[in-house]
């Protein structure tokens, strides 16, 4: 088994973007990033300066239900390219601060394995520990300021 890191599906990111209306039911006003450095969630990348990007409400749960939040993400306004699956998370996404919500076959919150990260430590690795649980499903990596989604982590 290894580790699977994406983030949002561009496949539904495009029908977002088309529609011109978020998971929120907001319109997209994308907009020119002037100064570079937004996480985007659609690349696991920063943005550049110069990049035309928006932020949207997004559902990263491809189900309903109670645990299925809906919040603020940073995306490329225009199509970008899908890293697919990752073993492990670009360095600068890997060594930043981050909360790892880890949730269980049943779709809930499984809260006494959340883990919180300081910047600077290997998220890639403390994702791997969080995952050798067997009531651990998949994880959700969140800004640990304001629980915003960056990606999932599953082991395939």
């Amino acid at each position: 088994m290894h580790l699977e890191l994406t983030g949002i599906d561009h496949t539904e990111l495009a029908r977002t973007l088309a529609a011109g209306v978020d998971h929120g039911g907001n319109p997209i006003e994308p907009f020119v990033d002037t100064d570079g450095g937004w996480p985007l969630r659609c690349c696991l990348s920063d943005s550049a300066p110069g990049d035309r990007i928006a932020i949207i409400a997004w559902s990263p749960m491809p189900w309903r239900g109670a645990y299925a939040e809906t919040g603020p993400i940073v995306v490329h306004a225009d199509a970008c390219v899908d890293p697919g699956p990752l073993d492990r998370l670009p360095t600068a996404l890997d060594r930043r601060a981050m909360t790892l919500r880890p949730y269980g076959a049943d779709r809930r919150i499984a809260y006494h394995r959340v883990t919180h990260l300081a910047e600077g430590g290997s998220v890639t690795q403390a994702l791997a520990e969080v995952l050798e649980h067997d009531d651990v499903d998949f994880v959700h990596g969140r800004n640990p300021t304001g629980g915003c989604y960056a990606f999932t982590a599953t082991l395939g």
